[in-house]
């Protein structure tokens, strides 16, 4: 990072990758469609374990490692009395991972 940020020199998209400082690189003719495609995900995933999940990264950062540790407990506790829950534990049990469908409740 001290290396960008210092020098400002460019990275192509290559080097972005292989630096991690981008998950996937695809054609300038692709960029629209896989981007749809990579947000559908989220669109029909459950949507307060992402919320969740967002606020306890975002929420441990800045914080020690047993502060991010009990802000992770809490937030994914709190996900157990969610109908998201119930519908993802079924879901698996009945149909397998990666099946179920989410109100976003």
């Amino acid at each position: 990072a001290k290396d960008l940020i210092y020098t400002g020199r460019y990275v192509d998209a290559t080097e972005a990758r292989e630096m991690g400082l981008v998950d996937r690189v695809v054609g300038a003719d692709e960029v629209h469609a896989r981007a749809v495609e990579w947000a559908g995900q989220f669109a029909t995933g459950p949507a307060v374990a992402l919320a969740a999940a967002k606020a306890a990264i975002d929420g441990g950062l800045d914080g020690d490692l047993d502060s991010g540790l009990r802000l992770e407990g809490q937030v994914f506790a709190g996900l157990f009395t969610t109908e998201d829950q119930k519908t993802g534990m079924r879901s698996f049990v009945e149909n397998g991972p990666g099946k179920a469908v989410f109100d976003g409740k």
